[in-house]
């Protein structure tokens, strides 16, 4: 090599090294404007500087402001090399840039949580969902019988205190639309873990509400989950809402009954899993949704809208009971129907906002846990009973 070549290479490294930060001090903020990734990411952290304003304030001891400063001088190399990743100049876009050479270029997701199906449709790939629709994770007899004792348990509980208890269970979008999965993805057998559990549970007298059917009833009319995301649309969380009211003895209009308008609103977390979302909404087909009207509102009033912890409704239904629903994400689209139908509803998040307490101080006359068919696993644990009261 050169000397004129050796000085060249020198100078491109110093190049790559050196103009990223000052380039994206000038531009960076017109380039990445908000974070694109489907994650929280990590924040600088501090030597301590809470713990010895706390001191200084006369609200914490010297010893434990030592202890405090101590703890976060130790941790703080690995929280900086952390916040220094997440914050690279550039990242997002280099991100977006590898995303697309591997969705376009290779056919390959960009994500291990995202499939790529057929005509652009995305799937979810964790918590075992295309495991669930090609039956190779089925519970053994044991997993069965941990499930029926706790649900019996549950029901128990609950009709002690004159409270109806049903389990929801809405399906996999991997579920409904098999036929946009990739060709390599098939199907063991049949029988899949929520048959499984369904069969079980109503031999022991458990009331299910699994609303496969309805839904594939009206699969081939409309697109009701969206193709970019991993749950239904509100034409699909409306099909599964009637099929739960039904099991509770109300009736609402069918689908041919209402006035569906399209629309192209969706939240596009698959692709965001991907750090596409907005690749997606600016060069794929629109997404297909849908506004539904014609159902009875009945008055109602929402009084608290936090979709991570509670949604609380009232309304002027004739039908006074209270609905307590344990949910997922996949109640969000259902709240509105089913909140129309009863006096009081209270629907708290069954990830870290659930707790027992909460239904005696709720006082309902109905309790729904909804689980949507990937996460049926929490039904190895979820257990009210009188030794967990």
């Amino acid at each position: 090599m050169t000397k004129k070549r050796a000085a060249a290479w020198l100078i491109c490294f110093a190049l790559v090294i050196l103009v990223p930060l000052p380039a994206y001090r000038l531009v960076g903020e017109r380039l990445e404007s908000e974070n694109t990734e489907n994650r929280q990411l990590a924040r600088r952290p501090s030597f301590g500087k809470a713990s010895v304003q706390a001191f200084l304030d006369g609200n914490l001891a010297f010893g434990e402001c030592v202890k405090e400063v101590w703890e976060n001088l130790k941790a703080y190399p690995g929280l900086y090399t952390s916040y220094y990743n997440d914050h690279l100049p550039f990242r997002s876009r280099l991100i977006e840039l590898g995303s697309l050479a591997s969705v376009n270029l290779f056919k390959d997701a960009a994500a291990d949580t995202v499939m790529l199906g057929k005509e652009d449709w995305l799937f979810y790939t964790d918590e075992e969902s295309v495991e669930d629709y090609k039956g190779t994770n089925l519970y053994s007899t044991q997993e069965l019988e941990q499930i029926r004792d706790n649900m019996v348990a549950t029901r128990d509980y609950l009709d002690a205190r004159g409270i109806d208890f049903v389990l929801m269970i809405p399906s996999n979008k991997e579920s409904i639309y098999s036929e946009h999965l990739p060709d390599y993805v098939t199907k063991r057998g049949e029988m899949t873990r929520a048959q499984q559990v369904v069969t079980c549970l109503r031999e022991a007298g458990v009331r299910v509400c699994y609303p496969r059917e309805e839904l594939l009833a009206y699969k081939d009319r409309y697109d009701i989950y969206w193709h970019y995301d991993t749950h239904w649309n509100s034409l699909g969380a409306y099909i599964g809402a009637r099929a739960l009211l039904a099991e509770l003895g109300v009736s609402i209009p069918a689908v041919e009954d209402l006035s569906v308008e399209q629309n192209a609103f969706s939240p596009y977390d698959l692709a965001g899993m991907m750090n596409l979302k907005g690749y997606y909404e600016e060069n794929r087909l629109p997404e297909v949704g849908y506004d539904v009207y014609g159902y009875p509102e009945n008055g109602r009033t929402a009084l608290k809208l936090e979709d991570a912890t509670e949604l609380i409704y009232q309304s002027q239904a004739p039908d006074m009971r209270r609905l307590f629903l344990v949910r997922d994400s996949f109640a969000g689209g259902m709240a509105p129907v089913l909140a129309s139908q009863f006096s009081y509803t209270f629907m708290p998040h069954w990830n870290g906002c659930f707790a027992p307490s909460m239904i005696e101080e709720q006082q309902p006359d109905i309790f729904v846990l909804e689980l949507v068919e990937r996460r049926l696993d929490y039904l190895l644990t979820f257990r009210l009973s009188e030794e967990r009261g």
